[in-house]
């Protein structure tokens, strides 16, 4: 098509989204000429409570946009989304001009209006995108666990950081910084209410898990779901007595600590979940950890905040840990009671959120040995029954514990069924029941039954690796397993703990 019937299309396009006839021209211009960085987000928030107030809305949380080119902008031409794989969740910007210079803000409601985006924000922290009129990424934003009116805003240079004085529909123009503030300004207490009582030393939260498995195993705490770390940095010891610890940033006063002492540079474990913790070394307040992340708060016994996190969500056995310049991570291999920094632990703390990956070399830890998921012919379980079985061996030269380790038929839900606390010695197999039974002790059976075409997946949470095997169609009573070089190999006589033997090519 030529350019020339290109530009009568547009401006059809145009006139018939309520453009006025006589702005042909001066939409092309817009459409063609603007750069891709001219609308930027210029600040978010994603828990508001006090920073901006709406007659109609209330106290939505926001999302501020800003033309920063010398042109103006339709806005019109584009869509801003936090989801770009979920075309339902993309809003179309409303059809207004924004002059150089200028501001305009979104509502994260699902409230009818030209402004109100129809998703909401999570305060653990999203990717925002604007899209352009061809639905092309004009630009991305990764906001991070934000806390209660503190926003993430850009600075002069492009950048971003965290502002504890935001400004909705102006030039942000508070303090930005690349740590989480302690709080808002907008909530902080007059002056002269915080020299009425005295405030505690600090006390740090430096690490949180909120779905343990096997980050935190001490004689007396087995049952420990969720955790968190507390720290003092102080040279003297300080009282934790009437300490409060919630997710409620109300409940200043709730008070439930204990009377203790926390000495300089010591770590507390704070066992957070609904089970009973026996370990003298810990203790255990009943508030539950959300899966999907949440705000804590710690205050001291008069109410005042010494810290707080807003830690998002996380797999299991991975900590939202603290560096040593305050900010914040993921740790695959969690560090109760110590410092990823200390000395001998080697524990990075990442910004990107860690996923699971394969196992680099199976053959040199647990691994999937053998399955036989039609038995009709092998080993029989204690009910009588010829359940389908997978075989687990240990090809490492030391002993492997499989607490925090997983089976599961879906790569999507790889924790669906945990491995027993037990030890594997180097050569050592394993014999679990795919029998559906679901059931621990002297004979193993997992919650599920495998089928031709599934893959079974052998999942290790602190490590955040797996061994999968796709299962293939086979005869009956024909197992399936690995050569050296990783290629599969049917047997045509299964081998339940013991070394596999009589491999063929084919399993028809």
């Amino acid at each position: 098509m030529r350019m020339d019937g290109y530009k009568r299309i547009l401006c059809l396009l145009l006139a018939l989204s309520l453009l006025p006839m006589g702005a042909c021209n001066r939409a092309e211009k817009l459409l063609h000429s603007t750069p891709k960085d001219a609308l930027v987000i210029n600040e978010v928030v994603a828990s508001n409570q006090l920073s901006l107030q709406d007659d109609v809305y209330g106290s939505p949380d926001w999302i501020e946009l800003c033309n920063n080119s010398q042109e103006s902008i339709s806005l019109n031409n584009y869509y801003i989304t936090d989801n770009v794989e979920a075309p339902q969740k993309t809003f179309r910007l409303p059809d207004a001009i924004l002059l150089p210079g200028e501001f305009y803000l979104l509502y994260a409601n699902k409230k009818g209006g030209d402004n109100s985006l129809g998703f909401s924000l999570n305060k653990s922290g999203e990717t925002l995108t604007l899209l352009d009129a061809h639905m092309e990424e004009v630009s991305s934003l990764i906001v991070p666990a934000l806390i209660r009116d503190v926003s993430y805003a850009r600075r002069p240079d492009g950048s971003y950081g965290f502002c504890d004085l935001p400004t909705p529909g102006a030039a942000n123009e508070g303090n930005i910084t690349d740590a989480l503030p302690l709080t808002s300004q907008l909530m902080k207490e007059p002056e002269e209410a915080v020299e009425e009582t005295p405030r505690s030393l600090d006390i740090r939260i430096t690490e949180v898990v909120s779905k343990n498995s096997a980050s935190l195993s001490v004689p007396g705490c087995e049952g420990c779901t969720e955790w968190v770390e507390l720290y003092n940095p102080n040279d003297t010891a300080v009282s934790l007595a009437d300490f409060t610890l919630t997710d409620d940033m109300d409940q200043t006063q709730k008070h439930n600590f204990p009377e203790m002492e926390l000495s300089p540079g010591q770590y507390l474990i704070v066992c957070c979940g609904r089970k009973g913790c026996q370990a003298q070394t810990h203790v255990r307040i009943d508030i539950g950890l959300s899966a999907q992340g949440e705000e804590l708060f710690l205050y001291d016994a008069n109410g005042y905040m010494l810290d707080h996190v807003a830690f998002p969500a996380l797999e299991t056995d991975v900590s939202w840990a603290k560096r040593t310049d305050g900010t914040w991570g993921y740790c695959v291999q969690p560090t109760p009671g110590a410092s990823p920094a200390d000395e001998g632990i080697l524990s990075a703390v990442s910004n990107e959120t860690p996923q699971p990956a394969p196992m680099e070399d199976p053959f040199h830890t647990v691994y999937i040995h053998e399955v036989l998921y039609r038995n009709t012919r092998s080993i029989l379980d204690m009910d009588g029954d010829r359940s389908d079985f997978v075989e687990l061996y240990n090809g490492a030269d030391a002993v492997i514990s499989l607490k925090g380790w997983y089976l599961s038929d879906d790569p999507q839900k790889l924790t669906r069924w945990a491995l027993p606390d037990v030890s594997l010695a180097p050569g050592e197999y394993l014999l679990v029941f795919l029998s559906g039974k679901d059931r621990s002790g002297d004979e193993l059976h997992a919650s599920f039954s495998l089928r031709a075409g599934e893959t079974l997946v052998l999942y290790n949470s602190s490590t955040l690796r797996y061994d999968a095997l796709l299962i293939p169609e086979t005869v009956e009573n024909v197992s399936v397993g690995r050569n050296a070089a990783g290629e599969i190999v049917f047997f045509s006589h299964p081998t339940p703990l013991e070394e596999n033997g009589y491999p063929m090519t084919t399993g028809k």
